[in-house]
């Protein structure tokens, strides 16, 4: 599909129209319609073939013209002539959070600074300490450096649909291969990838994988390539008695293997890769599978998830573990965006193919008036809208469309409705997307002051952070945990793969002091609404169960607890 490709084509424009000093209407002319696209299920091209670009959201006849030209050539002039106006590197300066387009092109034009690498170098060395302000510098190096980290790592999501692919290429040979390493633990970025199979042609069968650029090393028992896009992947060749102890090995991580080799010691023993084995002897004890190896020590089975020497060895060991949360007891998903204000799917089709997943009910939360750039609703618009929500309730009962809304969390921490129109909702959400710079107290009180108010139920992603590119907000999360406990109030964790917030540290401790959870997807179409999946893996990670979670309630229970 080519939605990805003219997404970031009108980011591009977008950022390109921004550097040039263009009006910055003009900018978000070419964001929205971006966002919309990248969230479409169905391909751009065989929708410009029927001549229906103009029908999808915020796409109007002069960029319906742009995309076509661009999806019938490759080639956009309208493009080359932007980007003759603006300085080289200016557009790749501005993925830099802190960066914007006026500093960019200053940068670029006054200080010959033409790429990230460039910034980071020049920066690392004082060269622009007197044109930013030291404060401004260090901020920015900070930036780049956590930019650096990231740009190494795949999002949890990218990893297993890159494994997702690598598993269905052996399995189309007729080879049996398991994923391990920190994606078969669910951490939200991922390095590498770890391949584990029995089967001797597995070595020499990644060579031929079609994304391969280059490979590393090869032999008999383990081969590693390096992908086009960057990623390394690895394959190891075991022998079936000691499978188990290298998917346990490779699974890691480092200091859950850590503690499980000096409980084997403790028995005079050794664990390794190959075997748990008794010293004296040489004589194997187990490695055939995980389970037998965690028996053989005296510990329940431990789940991938929890394999991060954060307390599961004791559980383990006292009969403790939780029993862990499952995408199948979600029975509601209460996070989502239509048309109405930055979805690219119509309020009926998200409702549909939310009812098609197996849920009982769904909130449509769509953004509040102050959110400009994501076409916040008035007052008025969210009547309209509710009437639209009553219509279908009647069509699809007893599934429920429940009203809702993501209310901004203004700079000052007020909301943008009365409490008197919030109680015609079935469900608030508060959200801090804007003035995220400020202060860590400013932000705390925002985020405290949004709990504490009568109609809001819950805080979305609360610390706002976008993993790769953005931290997340410096709140103080002890204390808004114990504000959302002492206000009956639940927190989030947000499913979509650059967010999963709350992380699991976080949403752990929040479980811990008694606050409900929701796992929700933020889906901006139907497509999104498997990112419960990811948020789910946050969450079992988190130690949470069933219980924890107030979407895994029926519907009427659900009503209850909002009432």
């Amino acid at each position: 599909m080519k939605n990805k490709d003219v997404a970031e084509l009108l980011e591009k424009l977008s950022l390109l129209s921004e550097a040039s000093g263009e009006d910055r209407f003009k900018a978000i002319a070419y964001r929205r319609p971006a966002n919309s696209i990248k969230n479409l299920s169905e391909d751009i091209d065989e929708i410009r073939k029927r001549g229906e670009l103009t029908q999808i959201q915020y796409v109007g006849e002069g960029i319906a013209k742009k995309i076509d030209e661009y999806l019938r050539t490759g080639k956009l002039e309208f493009l080359d002539r932007l980007e003759k106006k603006v300085p080289e590197g200016t557009v790749e300066l501005m993925e830099v959070s802190g960066i914007g387009p006026r500093t960019a092109y200053k940068l670029s034009k006054e200080y010959g600074v033409k790429s990230i690498a460039q910034l980071r170098a020049d920066l690392g060395a004082g060269k622009l300490t007197d044109a930013l302000g030291e404060t401004m510098a260090k901020r920015l190096l900070e930036s780049v450096e956590k930019m650096k980290t990231g740009q190494s790592r795949m999002l949890l999501v990218e990893a297993i649909y890159l494994s997702r692919d690598l598993v269905g290429y052996f399995t189309s040979h007729g080879l049996k291969v398991d994923v391990a390493g920190s994606l078969r633990r669910g951490r939200s970025t991922i390095g590498d990838l770890d391949i584990l199979c029995t089967d001797k042609e597995g070595a020499e069968l990644l060579v031929g994988f079609p994304g391969v650029d280059r490979v590393i090393e090869k032999g008999p028992t383990r081969t590693s390539v390096f992908l086009k896009n960057g990623v390394q992947v690895d394959v190891r060749v075991l022998g079936k008695e000691e499978y188990g102890a290298a998917l346990l090995y490779f699974t890691g991580s480092k200091e859950h293997n850590i503690v499980l080799r000096n409980l084997s010691i403790e028995k005079g023993w050794k664990l390794n890769e190959y075997e748990l084995s008794d010293v004296k002897t040489g004589k194997r004890i187990a490695g055939k599978t995980e389970t037998e190896i965690y028996q053989k020590l005296g510990l329940a089975y431990i789940p991938p998830e929890l394999r991060e020497d954060r307390g599961e060895i004791e559980a383990a060991r006292e009969g403790r573990l939780p029993d862990l949360i499952d995408v199948g007891d979600l029975r509601g998903d209460l996070q989502m965006h239509s048309t109405w204000s930055d979805g690219a799917d119509e309020l009926e089709r998200m409702a549909r193919a939310a009812k098609e997943r197996g849920y009982e009910y769904i909130a449509i939360t769509d953004h509040s008036f102050s959110v400009g750039i994501a076409n916040g609703l008035s007052e008025e618009r969210f009547k309209n809208q509710w009437k639209a929500i009553d219509e279908l309730n009647d069509e699809l009962k007893p599934f429920r469309i429940l009203k809702a809304v993501e209310a901004e969390v203004r700079s000052d921490g007020n909301l943008d409705y009365d409490r008197s129109f919030f109680e015609n909702f079935d469900f608030v959400g508060a959200s801090i997307h804007q003035a995220y710079r400020q202060s860590p107290e400013k932000l705390t009180a925002r985020a405290v002051k949004a709990l504490s108010h009568p109609s809001v139920d819950v805080l979305f992603h609360p610390t706002n952070r976008l993993i790769g590119k953005r931290d997340g907000n410096p709140i103080d999360l002890p204390k808004v945990i114990a504000t959302a406990r002492e206000n009956g109030k639940m927190l989030e964790i947000d499913g979509s793969p650059m967010r999963l917030d709350l992380d699991e540290v976080w949403a752990r401790k929040a479980m811990e002091e008694g606050v409900t959870l929701l796992i929700d997807s933020d889906a901006h179409s139907t497509g999104e609404l498997e990112n419960v999946e990811y948020g789910t893996i946050v969450g079992r990670r988190a130690w949470l169960e069933k219980k924890d979670v107030a979407n895994t309630m029926p519907l009427r229970g659900l009503l209850k607890k909002l009432s």
